[in-house]
Formats: C-alpha cells, sequence, structure tokens
C-alpha cells in the first residue's frame, strides 16, 4: 500500500462542475471513472487523466475557443457602433460650428465631411445638408466690418473691431470646433496674445494690425478645411477620433468575418457531439444560443482544466462530498465505498487530543524548579554544597550588628557540640528584617560560607501553588534533605508569601497557603524537632507575619539589616570597589557622606554607573567627576539637557531654587546647600541639594518649623518676583503638608491637641480595606486647622526672609540663569556679598582644562583611605522644582 501511494502521481479536482470540462473535452479516462454514494444527493467521485490530449478533444476545445471570441468580437462590434453613434453627433455639431464661423455655403449636394469610402457594412458617412444657423460673427462679418473701418477709421470704429475680433478668436478656439493640431492652436495663442497686447493710440497701424490678424485667420480655417484620406476637417479631435474609431471598426469587422469562417469549419467537426453545460445537456446548436456572459464564465473554468492538463497528466484524482449532477449520473460508474480504517482513528484521536491537553496544563502546574511533573510535590530548593559558596563575612560590610548576631549561628554549625555539652541550644531561626537592598540574602550565603556548611535556597513563592497539598509536601521534603545534610542552613527569601497572618484569607487558594504554614510551623517547632537545622529568613514586612512563626523556639532571633549609617557606608564602599579602577583623586568617604539613606545596593549601583560614565568618557580611572555625577543620576535622575525652556521658564525655576537656598541659609537649623541647578533631573526642573550635618535620627519641633520654611522658600520666591504661582511647587507642598500633619498627628507638637497620636494603623491582614478613625470629627477639624497653621507660619517666614534678603535672591537668580549649576563655595560667597563672577568663570575654565588632562591619561591606585575625625554627617538632600 505505501509502495503504491509512492509511485501513484496524484492529480486535484474542487468542484463538481469541472467535471463537465474534463469530460466535454475528453481529459479522463472513462473506463477509470468511478463514483461511491455517501449518501441520496453527496456522493466521492474519482478518476484518472490522460496521458495526453486526444484529437477529438482538440476539436472541441478549439470550437469553444473560437465560439468564446465570437461573443467578444461582438460585444466589441456592438460598443463601437454605440461610440461611433455618439461621435457622430459630435462631428456634426463640430462641423456645423465650423461652416458658421466661417461663412462657406453648403453646396447642393451637401457638405461632406466623411465621405463612404471606408469599407463598413454600414453607412457611416457624414453629409451636412443644410446650412447652420448659429448665432456667432462669422469671417464673413470680419472682413466686411474691416472695409469700411478701412474707408472711413474712427476711434470708436476701431475699438470695436477690436473686440469683435477678440470674440471671434476665442470662437476659433472653442472646445465645440476642438482644434486637435497643436500647430494650429499655437498659431491661435499668437494671435490672442497680439490682440491683448495692442496699445498703439495711431488708427493706422491699429488697423493694420486687425487686417493682417484677419488675414490670417482667414488662411489658418482654410488649411482645415482640407480633405484627407476620404474626410474633411481632420484637424479637428470629433473628426479625428470619429475616423479612428471607423478604422477600428473596419479591422473588427474583418476579424468577425475571419472567425465566422472557421467557427462554420469547427462546428462541423462538433455537430454531434452532446454537451454537458451548467449541469444540461445540450447540442451544438443550443451551446450557440446561451447567453454570452454566461457562456464566458463557463469557458474560462473549461480553459483551466485544459491548460492544467500538462500537469495532471496520467495523474489520479479523487473528491469527497460532492453534490450528485448530471455528468456523474451519465459517465461516472457507481462502486461500493471501500473500507475506512482511518475513520477508527478519527473516533480516539479526539480523546487522545483531550488528555494531552490535560496532561500538559496539570504538568506545568505540578511540577517544581527543575522537576518533572510526576515529582511536583518535591523541593524546588537549590543547595549549595561545602565549596562552592565563596561569600564570607569578609564581603560584607556596613552590618557589624549583624555579624555579631550571626556569629554564634556560624560558631554552632562548625561545632555543634561546643554549645550542646552544657544543654543549651542554637537557635532554631533566625529572621532577617530590613528594607529592600540591605543584604538579608548577601548575609544569609556570607553565614553558609563561613560555617562551610550545605546551604539550601528557597524563595516564598515556591510554596504557594494551585493544588492544595502541594506547599506543605515540598515543606516536608526540604526539611528531610535539610536533616540529611545537617548541620546545614535553609535559607527562605521573601518568608511573607507564605508566612502571613492565618483567618485573614478567603478559602480557595489561601487554604493551600495555610496549609504550608501550618506545616512549616510543624517542622520548625513540634515533635519531630529537627536538630542541627536552622532556618533563616528574610522579609521587609514583618508585621504581616503570623504571631505563631515568631514566638521563641521558631524564629528565636531577628537581626535588624538597617540602612547603613556613614561608617557603614563607607565600609561598602570599600568592599564595591575592590573591583572598579578608582582615580587617587576620589575620596569614598565624601561619597559616604553624601549618600544618606542609601542601602548597600544604591551604593554598588553608584559606583558601577560611574565606571559606565569613565568608559563613555573614554577614561583609563574613574575620577572624581564621573562619582558625582553618578550619584546625581542614581539619587535625582538624568540631567535632561535635550528638555527645550524658554528664558521665562528658566527665570522662574531660577527663582525658585533661589528662594529654597536663601532660606536655607538664614534659618538656625538649616542643612548646608552643597549645590544648586537649574538642569532638568527627573521629573524635576531644578533642584537645590542640601549636605546635612549629622545622620538624622530624630526630628526637633524648631528643625521641623525650619525646614517647613524652606519648602515654603520656592514657593514664596515664585509669588514675589514673579507675581504668579507655578506647579513647580507640587512636591514642596505635599513634603510640606506631610510634615505637619506628623507633627500634628504622631509627634504631639502642637498646644491645642497636646502629646497624643490621632493616625489609625491599618490591620496587618491579607486585605486591609479601609482605616478607622479613633477620633471625633470636630477633632478632625482641629487637625486640619493646626496643619494649615504650622504651613501658614512657615509660608509667613519664608516669604518675610526673601523680602529681607531680596539683593541675594536676584542676584542668585541671574548666576543661576548663566551658569546653571552653583557649589556650596559661591551660595555662601552670593549670600555674604562676596560674589565676583570673573572668579567663577576663571574656575570652571581651570575645571574644563583639568578635566581634558585627566581623560588623556588618568592615574590609577587604591581606593582613598579615610583620614577625616569620626563623624555623623549626612548626604546631600534635594529640594526638587
Amino acid at each position: 500500500m505505501v509502495q503504491n501511494f509512492i509511485d501513484t502521481k496524484f492529480a486535484k479536482v474542487a468542484f463538481s462542475y469541472q467535471l463537465e470540462h474534463l469530460v466535454n473535452l475528453q481529459l479522463i479516462q472513462p473506463e477509470d471513472s468511478r463514483k461511491t454514494a455517501l449518501n441520496d444527493n453527496l456522493v466521492t467521485f474519482s478518476g484518472k487523466f490522460r496521458e495526453k490530449e486526444t484529437d477529438e478533444g482538440k476539436n472541441r476545445f478549439k470550437y469553444l475557443s473560437l465560439l468564446h471570441s465570437n461573443h467578444d468580437l461582438v460585444a466589441d462590434k456592438e460598443h463601437l457602433e454605440s461610440e461611433l453613434a455618439i461621435h457622430r453627433n459630435k462631428v456634426v455639431d463640430a462641423a456645423e460650428w465650423y461652416l458658421a464661423l466661417t461663412g462657406v455655403k453648403v453646396p447642393p449636394e451637401g457638405y461632406v465631411v466623411v465621405d463612404e469610402s471606408l469599407p463598413t457594412e454600414k453607412n457611416y458617412s457624414i453629409t451636412i445638408s443644410q446650412q447652420p444657423q448659429k448665432s456667432v460673427v462669422s469671417l464673413l462679418d470680419l472682413e466686411k466690418q474691416l472695409a469700411a473701418l478701412q474707408a472711413a477709421p474712427t476711434d470708436q470704429g476701431v475699438i470695436d473691431y477690436g473686440k469683435t475680433l477678440q470674440v471671434f478668436v476665442q470662437s476659433v478656439r472653442s472646445p465645440i470646433l476642438g482644434i486637435g493640431n497643436e500647430q494650429i492652436k499655437e498659431q491661435l495663442r499668437g494671435i490672442e496674445a497680439k490682440l491683448l497686447s495692442q496699445q498703439t493710440s495711431k488708427e493706422k497701424d491699429a488697423i493694420a494690425l486687425y487686417a493682417g490678424v484677419t488675414e490670417e485667420l482667414k488662411t489658418l480655417l482654410a488649411s482645415i478645411n482640407t480633405n484627407e484620406g476620404g474626410a474633411r476637417l481632420t484637424q479637428l479631435r470629433s473628426v479625428r477620433n470619429y475616423k479612428e474609431l471607423l478604422d477600428e471598426y473596419s479591422k473588427l469587422q474583418t476579424k468577425l468575418e475571419d472567425n465566422i469562417v472557421q467557427l462554420d469549419k469547427a462546428r462541423q467537426s462538433v455537430s454531434s457531439v452532446t454537451w454537458y453545460f451548467n449541469n444540461q445537456e445540450l447540442s451544438t446548436r443550443a451551446l450557440e444560443k446561451q447567453d454570452p456572459e454566461v457562456f464566458n464564465h463557463w469557458f474560462s473554468t473549461a480553459k483551466t482544466e485544459w491548460d492544467n492538463m500538462k500537469n495532471n497528466r496520467g495523474g489520479h484524482f479523487k473528491a469527497p462530498d460532492q453534490p450528485l449532477n448530471t455528468v456523474l449520473e451519465k459517465t461516472f460508474k457507481s462502486e461500493e465505498p471501500a473500507p475506512n480504517y482511518l475513520s477508527y482513528l478519527a473516533a480516539i484521536l479526539p480523546i487522545l487530543l483531550v488528555l494531552s491537553v490535560l496532561y500538559f496544563i496539570f504538568s506545568r502546574q505540578m511540577k517544581g524548579m527543575g522537576s518533572n511533573a510526576m515529582n511536583f510535590g518535591k523541593s524546588p530548593a537549590k543547595m549549595l554544597v561545602k565549596g562552592q559558596n565563596k561569600i564570607t563575612f569578609k564581603d560584607i560590610a556596613g552590618v557589624d550588628e549583624a555579624i555579631e548576631e550571626l556569629q554564634e549561628i556560624v560558631e554552632f554549625l562548625k561545632n555543634p557540640l561546643k554549645y550542646t555539652a552544657l544543654g543549651g541550644h542554637i537557635p532554631k531561626g533566625v529572621l532577617c528584617i530590613g528594607p529592600p537592598g540591605t543584604g538579608k540574602t548577601l548575609i544569609a550565603k556570607a553565614v553558609a560560607g563561613e560555617a562551610d556548611r550545605p546551604f539550601f535556597s528557597i524563595s516564598g513563592s515556591d510554596f504557594v501553588e494551585m493544588f492544595v497539598g502541594v506547599g506543605a509536601s515540598r515543606i516536608r521534603d526540604l526539611f528531610d534533605q535539610a536533616k540529611k545534610n545537617a548541620p546545614c542552613i535553609i535559607f527562605m527569601d521573601e518568608i511573607d508569601a507564605v508566612g502571613r497572618h492565618r483567618g485573614a484569607g478567603m478559602g480557595g487558594g489561601h487554604d493551600e497557603r495555610e496549609q504550608t504554614l501550618n506545616q512549616l510551623l510543624v517542622e520548625m517547632d513540634g515533635f519531630d524537632t529537627n536538630e542541627g537545622v536552622i532556618l533563616m529568613a528574610a522579609t521587609n514586612r514583618p508585621d504581616v507575619l503570623d504571631k505563631a512563626l515568631l514566638r521563641p523556639g521558631r524564629f528565636d532571633r531577628r537581626v535588624i539589616i538597617d540602612l547603613p549609617d556613614i561608617r557603614g557606608r563607607f565600609d561598602i564602599l570599600k568592599v564595591h570597589a575592590r573591583k572598579i579602577k578608582l582615580d587617587s583623586s576620589v575620596n569614598l568617604m565624601d561619597l559616604a557622606r553624601a549618600t544618606q539613606g542609601c542601602s548597600g545596593a544604591d551604593l554598588a549601583n553608584i559606583l558601577n554607573e560611574g565606571a559606565l560614565i569613565a568608559v563613555r568618557k573614554n577614561r583609563t580611572a574613574v575620577t572624581t567627576p564621573d562619582i558625582n555625577e553618578a550619584r546625581d543620576k542614581v539619587l535625582y535622575g538624568k540631567e535632561r539637557r535635550s528638555l527645550e525652556l524658554d528664558e521665562s521658564e528658566k527665570k522662574t525655576t531660577a527663582y525658585h531654587e533661589a528662594g529654597h537656598t536663601i532660606v536655607s541659609l538664614v534659618v538656625k537649623h538649616g542643612d548646608p546647600v552643597e549645590k544648586v541647578t537649574i538642569i532638568p533631573r527627573g521629573l524635576s526642573l531644578g533642584s537645590t541639594m542640601f549636605l546635612p550635618k549629622k545622620n538624622k535620627v530624630s526630628y526637633w519641633k524648631k528643625e521641623l518649623h525650619d525646614k517647613l520654611a524652606v519648602l515654603m522658600g520656592g514657593r514664596c520666591a515664585e509669588e514675589i518676583f514673579v507675581d504668579d504661582l507655578s506647579s513647580g511647587a507640587q512636591q514642596d507642598i505635599e513634603r510640606a503638608t506631610t510634615l505637619a500633619r506628623k507633627m500634628v498627628c504622631e509627634w504631639g507638637m502642637t498646644e491645642n491637641l497636646g502629646p497624643m497620636s490621632y493616625d489609625a494603623h491599618q490591620d496587618s491582614s491579607q486585605y486591609p480595606s479601609f482605616q478607622e478613625k479613633k477620633y471625633s470629627e470636630k477633632t478632625s477639624q482641629v487637625i486640619d486647622e493646626e496643619v494649615r497653621k504650622i504651613l501658614d507660619a512657615a509660608n509667613e517666614r519664608a516669604t518675610q526672609i526673601i523680602n529681607e534678603y531680596r539683593p541675594q535672591v536676584e542676584l542668585f537668580t541671574e548666576m543661576l540663569i548663566e551658569f546653571e549649576t552653583l557649589d556650596s563655595e559661591d551660595v555662601t560667597k552670593i549670600f555674604n556679598k562676596e560674589w565676583n563672577i570673573e572668579e567663577k568663570r576663571a574656575k570652571l575654565k581651570r575645571e574644563e582644562e583639568q578635566h581634558r588632562a585627566t581623560s588623556q591619561s588618568s592615574t590609577v591606585s587604591e581606593p582613598a583611605k579615610d583620614n577625616s575625625p569620626n563623624s555623623s554627617i549626612g548626604p546631600a538632600n534635594a529640594v526638587q522644582a
């Protein structure tokens, strides 16, 4: 069967009506034609094409082709006859218009435009038999009027004749006449130009000009009245088109006569043929009487089958589910349907398909990381064995207290008997708490690296699956693996994914989470205690964890990994600077001072951005300007120098930043200004960057009032100097409002409300819905009044300071517009009235030359050591416009 399938050549038949052409043109073998009845209306037919066309088939196709051509020629002839009738009327109109313009008299036998010399079966000659009655100035009228003007010339007569002559020229150029000769049309344009440019005041010259024009028109019109090839007025478009149509009609008539002769000969060879035409049996004469349009559409399909015969020679064809028609009934033999073995596969295939889809879906849902569908209940934790983890406490900096807490864990993992000999036991669980980016995951790896013990790493989300019980099964398998490798560490990142408060869910998938949490609680402190297995977990949301998870015996120890202080930031920078080539001018302590509130990840990003900036500038080492630019980019956003600002926008921004700066210099507890710029960064149009004197661990009332005045300084400066308010103070107002509300509601810094907290915190559940206010509406109104009072006082104080130091604000604004950025030294000099603009320009020039020299040859050195005394100077904060 396979061999027969390979050796058999297959052809294709798409529609049942194509069978009419296959039978009419004798393209298939009658003895191989079969039909199998599926029901009363539908059949499956099959057959085989001949190896080549028969002589009778060729005669039949030739006859059909000639009949098709005859229909086309007859249709073209009818179309030409209608076109000739339309153009005949145009020729008559043009000829009558010509006779009216020239004044030529129509002879008694008529004015012949087109004679009967062309060989057409109908008379298409055109003769004008009557003198046309047109109300138009003729050439004879012009000659008479010119003769009268020459005999008795007058100014008015000359003017009238000129106008009449212009009207005549326009009539000659009329579309009714339709001159088609380009040379004649050019002559008429020249004549019209002469008449329009005629400005002579002498009667004699004007009459001479008009006489010449009249004679030229006479000659031109006479040249049109010539006989060429049996037609007059051939220079007119209508006559020329009519003559071309007559020539085409004559040729078409000749083709049609030849077609009729050939069709008569071909008809004799097929006179006894019975044709299958659109499910009918017709004789040859009856076929010729069919509608030409229907026949031509039928013949186009027949021609397609005849042309495809070169590809279908000797090929087998089969077409199922076809309607029963005359051809099938008359020429195809009936046979019994063959057994369909594929029907069994068709019945089983849907079942197999559904099972495959279900297996695919369930396997993707149930399989864990790195496991197949049959092991979806296994733990997907990744294990680092001894020697693979190269991270130790030397790679950790800025978290000295956390390292001290975890040192006992390391000692226990190295020597468990040392602690158990006295009856003590090591904490079973250590919970690392801290903001994102502070190194919770990194310090867990360092503990495993120091102890050189197996380390299992997994995320809390790996236990949450669609099916109930999968997470609990993975917890059991995880601790079973850990027991086999004890003593060891299990690190579970983002434990809040499975450790949230129980009872806060709404069923469904949350039942799976709660079962996972229950299993974790049992494994940590149940009847079957896991000795030597320490669970370390990390989260930045300890408030949402279940109380049973946090009790002693499970997570016995909490390690706070907070944002580093200045010394911690310096140590972190030294760790990350090991892999970066720093210039000798880079002072990491200065960078640590300027990055208060940054995590270890932020500091690593700053050094990395500095290295990328140095590479873009083709430096051989990272310089101080590169580090400063990277710090500003990470903390405040990239400079948007492509943002186009008009002068008024720049001036408003400069006043805004000048207001912040001057107020911060005047208030007693203001932070020192490090840099002021009106170059857009991130979402702000300008920034005032401060360098706090110390780390902010607590806030004082006087400091907060000064800080609010600084925040309001930009808005007050706009109101005073621009006499308007912009939207640039949006962030300042938001920060000031938040700060004032905390002073009133949380910190008890108002006399009317006293030391009482008025903010209701949300319950840390899975679905926090609303905040419950635990005070009256009257108290709420008092809170709003106190907040408004504090903000109004800050705004009034800032306004007073700016009015008092008005000259400094204006000078500061002018310098910002010119230099765009001012440092702390510039700010101090402007405020103390010691400013010298030439010194600033010279300083910028020296820095530019120094940067060029540094970019050409940078020296590479070790990171600079901290030689400054111990202090708590904070980083730069920014007030953005």
